[in-house]
């Protein structure tokens, strides 16, 4: 299958609630960068919030890779800015600030095996167990971004451990693939989330995230800055979500 009809065969997917998702009960997000929450679970994180249901916040890597090169943010000072711009954004989709966690691990240096990677299975248990938790979200395994991958990786392991974790996984940058790219996959299983109710709360923590999306740091020509195209598949009313078959 190409990776333009698997991908048109994810925004086929049937519409699901919250709960078909996350069944009611509480659920972690893994964001392996500070804004990938907001953009591929901020309405689901949003409803939970609405919904009185507990969820939790887990970042993975202090993102301080972004703009390497500029003078006026230094490495510390950009993973400092980032960070509030994290606390702003769970803020403005309800979730309390003690329910968002910093594994702080170097960004583009996410683990896949070792002491380092056992390290950040066990603390991302721990805190599944904290929270009673009964679902996992993560980004997609097919998104080609090193740190995503190693973060699927993580929640994989931490769900074999706890097989009564469901694991659900969300494209960030796997809506960028090449259109003629052969994807070695099966067709993809999961769900639709209509996230319309939710939708202008979930552009405001995008937002928040004000590093990423516009020209904030602007001395550094090789920094990262979303584009409107790479923007537009999480501005939607839907977001989705592939259940994960260990």
């Amino acid at each position: 299958m190409l990776a333009s009809a698997y991908l048109d065969a994810i925004r086929r997917l049937p519409i699901g609630s919250l709960a078909d998702i996350t069944g009611g009960e509480p659920c972690v997000v893994l964001s392996p960068h500070p804004d990938d929450e907001s953009l591929g679970a901020g309405g689901l994180i949003a409803a939970a919030c609405d919904a009185g249901q507990r969820i939790e916040v887990v970042l993975i890597t202090d993102g301080g890779a972004s703009h390497l090169n500029s003078p006026s943010y230094p490495r510390q000072r950009l993973i400092e800015l980032r960070r509030s711009e994290l606390e702003r954004a769970a803020q403005l989709l309800g979730l309390p600030p003690e329910h968002v966690h910093h594994l702080g691990l170097p960004d583009t240096q996410a683990p896949t095996q070792g002491p380092p990677f056992d390290a950040a299975v066990d603390a991302i248990a721990a805190i599944c167990a904290h929270a009673s938790a009964r679902s996992l979200l993560v980004t997609w395994d097919g998104d080609p971004h090193c740190d995503h991958q190693a973060t699927a990786r993580i929640a994989e392991a931490v769900c074999r451990q706890h097989p009564e974790i469901a694991l659900w996984a969300f494209p960030i940058w796997g809506w960028h693939l090449d259109p003629a790219e052969p994807l070695n996959r099966p067709s993809p299983v999961g769900l639709r989330l209509d996230i319309s109710a939710q939708q202008v709360r979930k552009r405001a923590a995008i937002d928040a995230h004000v590093s990423q999306m516009t020209d904030l740091i602007d001395d550094d020509p090789d920094g990262f800055r979303f584009t409107d195209q790479t923007l537009a598949p999480f501005v939607g009313p839907y977001e989705y979500y592939l259940k994960v078959t260990l």
